[in-house]
């Protein structure tokens, strides 16, 4: 009796789930999702239609696809007569020049008067010398050697605060620094810049390279003892103005 009400039940439930399913394998959307890995292979859905791009939609925004990692660019700066730059100076600069000189001239200068005159009456006649015709004979040499070498090396690092003085209409800043005086031990260094520049070049910190910089101008001036000590005196310089060898 238990064999046979278990063999119904089993009969029972199977009949049961072919009921259940009938409807998902035949396609109909009574049951289940429509998207269903069992409806038949004829019934697709309908594609998604794409719009055409018009001329009347409006542009992307370009702020929407700005990278996270991209920085603004920084507002142009206004300059005005009278603000303060800083240059940075940064000037090198190496000379030599070797010089070589060798003259040598030679002359010779040889003369004779084999006839000469004198007054007669009133009248130019011939006339002979008692001692014999005079004769000039001589030779002249000169000989000039000069060697000259001159080697020179500046370097200057240091900062000048200039003015602006002029704002051309291009744009470009006109600068004017110094007279900077620095006095040490007596030793005194007057320091003066003048030039031309981009006002776009200017960094954030209100400082730019000397080399960009149009028609830099930097005069270094310095008085004191080491300055005597290096400077020739006043005969030397008249000696090589005259140069007389």
């Amino acid at each position: 009796m238990i064999r046979l009400f278990t063999w119904l039940m089993r009969t029972l439930l199977a009949s049961m789930s072919v009921w259940l399913l009938a409807p998902a394998w035949s396609g109909s959307d009574a049951f289940g999702q429509s998207s269903s890995l069992f409806r038949r292979a004829g019934a697709n859905p309908a594609p998604l239609a794409v719009r055409p791009v018009s001329s009347m939609d409006p542009p992307p925004n370009p702020e929407a696809l700005t990278s996270y990692f991209s920085v603004k660019p920084l507002p142009k700066r206004l300059f005005r007569i009278g603000d303060l730059i800083t240059v940075i100076v940064r000037q090198k600069s190496s000379y030599k020049n070797d010089g070589k000189t060798d003259l040598q001239r030679d002359t010779n200068y040889k003369a004779q008067l084999k006839d000469w005159v004198r007054f007669k009456k009133d009248h130019l006649v011939p006339d002979t010398l008692p001692a014999g015709d005079p004769t000039v004979n001589f030779a002249l040499g000169g000989e000039f050697k000069g060697e000259g070498e001159q080697n020179r090396t500046n370097e200057m690092i240091t900062r000048i605060t200039c003015q602006i003085i002029d704002v051309q209409p291009n744009g470009n800043l006109v600068l004017q620094g110094g007279s900077d005086e620095l006095t040490t031990d007596g030793e005194k260094q007057t320091l003066t810049l003048t030039g031309t520049c981009r006002s776009e070049d200017i960094l954030p910190d209100n400082t730019i390279l000397s080399t960009q910089i149009y028609q830099c101008k930097i005069e270094n001036n310095n008085t004191g003892a080491v300055r005597d000590a290096m400077k020739r005196g006043w005969m030397h310089r008249l000696w090589d103005m005259i140069k007389p060898l």
